[in-house]
């Protein structure tokens, strides 16, 4: 898996989210650590630093992030 792929992500992110939904959710998250399983899937895990801001991304922008995913890396 390409080690630019979450920089990709964010960066249509960027350009698809509000500037200040992005600044405060997105933007300050480490990289994603992106692995490819034995099945050929591929797994991505986002590190965040409390339960709060966890099921606020879970529930605002996974689904999003998913599918920049799977668009970007041709999966």
């Amino acid at each position: 898996m390409s080690p630019d792929l979450w920089q990709r992500v964010c960066e249509r992110l960027a350009t698809d989210l509000p500037e200040q939904q992005y600044n405060t959710w997105i933007r300050p998250l480490p990289p994603a650590e992106l692995t490819e399983e034995e099945s050929g899937a591929a797994l991505a895990t986002l590190r965040v630093p409390n339960r709060f801001k966890l099921d606020w991304i879970r529930s605002q922008y996974a689904t999003r992030i998913e599918a920049l995913l799977a668009e970007l890396a041709g999966q």
